[in-house]
C-alpha cells in the first residue's frame, strides 16, 4: 500500500512538472532570429567610389577668350535713319558680362528714348557653340523681338531675326593717329534692312 501510495506521488509530481514546463513555453518570448551578418561589398563600393577620378566642369572654350577683351560697358553715339527720312542721333550703351563659368557671355544692348522712338533693350547671350564650330549669337528685346545670329569669327554675324534678315559687325576702333584703340569700337547694324552705325567708349 505504502509503495502505491509513492507510485502515484511520483506521478502526479512528474504530471505537474510537465505541465509546468509546458505553460512556460507557451508564455515565454519568442526568441529572436540571429541577425545576418553585413554584407562586406558596401565597403568595397565605397573603396571604388574614392578611387574613381572626380568629375569636374569642363573648361570654357578657348576661342572665347576673345569676348574678354569687351567685357564690361560701352557708351556709344548712334546713327540711322529716323521715321522722317533723316539722320537720327541716340545714346547706346553695349554690356558684356560673363556667365555660366566663362562657359558663355551675356549682352545687353540699350537705346535711350528719342523723339517718336520708344526706348528699347535687347537681352542675349553669345559664345563659341563647339559642336557646331561656330559662334552664335541669340537674343530677345522690349519690343518682342528676336534674333538668331551665327559668325565664323566671332566679330561679323548674320541671320535672322523677327522683322528679317539681321548683321551685326564689332570693330576696333581707331584713335586720331588711325591705331587701334582697345578703348574704342565700332558697330554696325543692319536690322531687315534699316542700317545703324555707333562709335562706343568705354
Amino acid at each position: 500500500m505504502i509503495k502505491k501510495t509513492i507510485l502515484v506521488a511520483v506521478a502526479i509530481a512528474a504530471i505537474s512538472s510537465i505541465a509546468s514546463a509546458e505553460d512556460k513555453a507557451a508564455t515565454a518570448p519568442a526568441t529572436k532570429p540571429a541577425a545576418p551578418k553585413a554584407d562586406a561589398a558596401p565597403k568595397a563600393d565605397a573603396a571604388a567610389t574614392a578611387d574613381a577620378p572626380k568629375m569636374e566642369a569642363p573648361k570654357p572654350p578657348a576661342e572665347n577668350d576673345m569676348f574678354k577683351k569687351v567685357a564690361g560697358t560701352w557708351r556709344c553715339d548712334s546713327i540711322s535713319t529716323g521715321p522722317d527720312g533723316k539722320d537720327m542721333k541716340v545714346k547706346t550703351t553695349w554690356t558684356w558680362k560673363n556667365v555660366l563659368g566663362g562657359q558663355w557671355y551675356t549682352v545687353v544692348y540699350k537705346r535711350t528714348k528719342t523723339g517718336p522712338v520708344p526706348a528699347f533693350e535687347g537681352n542675349a547671350t553669345m559664345g563659341y557653340n563647339g559642336a557646331e564650330k561656330k559662334y552664335v549669337f541669340v537674343g530677345f528685346d522690349n519690343m518682342g523681338g528676336w534674333i538668331n545670329l551665327s559668325s565664323a569669327d566671332g566679330m561679323s554675324y548674320a541671320g535672322k531675326g523677327n522683322e528679317g534678315a539681321v548683321k551685326i559687325a564689332f570693330a576696333k576702333g581707331k584713335d586720331k593717329k588711325g591705331e587701334d584703340n582697345d578703348k574704342m569700337m565700332n558697330v554696325s547694324l543692319d536690322l531687315a534692312g534699316h542700317p545703324i552705325s555707333e562709335t562706343c567708349k568705354r
